[in-house]
């Protein structure tokens, strides 16, 4: 009996079909080496540490830092405030160059003592005072410009909302600030406002165990800064955890915020409540 050729080709192609292919081995590097961080508590305060990044050979890296502000740093050097006495661990994540993984390190930092801050008159205008008993809070005013959107600190080119111009949601939001262990609050009834989904009110429970922090003069045209912890915002979910002060009284709070993406910057009119 004769074998067709074609059916012998045929053949033929299905068992090169199945020959699996099997690629060389693709060398890596050996895993980077465990990377190196000094933490320092500063003499003049017992309070804020300093963290500083001592290897080399890494293109990336990230501190993270649970109950400081700011809880989380890229930069090289940073100072990192505790605003209440506890063990508290830094860890650093690394990542190598050439691509050959991530590589982590951790420390143990103890703080003694709840911070103890100097009452001033900002302190009062901002939290209504310097005692235990004292906390103020504050909400979005429905007066025009509650929201300002654009390019610079200041500037109204993309956005400024009219009067009562903003969402029930939002209005009905309070920002709450206490002077004993620089508490910070966020009240929302349950909805926040989300710019990442359309700006429709959705479910959202704030942290509770936030603080704050203020840096005089530590705003980009010299304003007195008001720094929340990282994941912390004051009125807009995709702004920033800092803040500088533009206007401070009893009655009115504005503030001028960059986006959390960088790009632009929002300004936002408060009232006490």
């Amino acid at each position: 009996m004769k074998k067709n050729p074609l059916f012998l080709f045929i053949a033929l192609l299905g068992l090169a079909a199945c020959t699996p292919f099997i690629e060389d081995d693709i060398e890596l590097g050996p895993l980077p080496e465990t990377p190196q961080f000094s933490v320092q508590m500063l003499e003049s305060d017992s309070n804020r540490v300093v963290i500083t990044l001592q290897s080399s050979g890494f293109f990336d890296h990230v501190f993270v830092c649970p109950g400081g502000t700011p809880n989380v740093s890229k930069r090289s050097v940073d100072t990192i405030f505790y605003a209440r006495a506890g063990e508290y661990e830094i860890t650093l994540h690394a990542s190598a160059l050439g691509g050959n993984g991530n590589s982590t390190a951790s420390q143990t930092v103890r703080i003694a003592r709840n911070a103890e801050i100097a009452c001033t008159e900002l302190i009062e205008l901002l939290m209504g005072g310097c005692t235990a008993a004292d906390s103020k809070c504050w909400t979005f005013s429905h007066a025009a410009g509650a929201v300002t959107v654009g390019p610079t600190p200041g500037s109204s080119e993309w956005f400024r909302s009219p009067v009562d111009g903003l969402q029930a949601e939002q209005y009905d939001d309070s920002f709450c600030f206490s002077f004993i262990g620089s508490s910070f609050r966020y009240y929302n009834n349950g909805l926040t406002v989300d710019p990442w989904n359309g700006y429709t009110p959705v479910p959202y429970t704030p942290p509770t165990d936030h603080t704050w922090q203020l840096v005089p003069r530590g705003g980009v045209n010299g304003e007195d800064r008001l720094t929340l912890t990282e994941g912390s915002f004051m009125g807009i979910w995709d702004a920033s955890n800092v803040y500088d002060i533009v206007v401070l009284t009893e009655d009115e709070l504005i503030v001028r915020t960059p986006f959390l993406a960088g790009g632009g910057w929002f300004e936002l009119y408060f009232e006490a409540r």
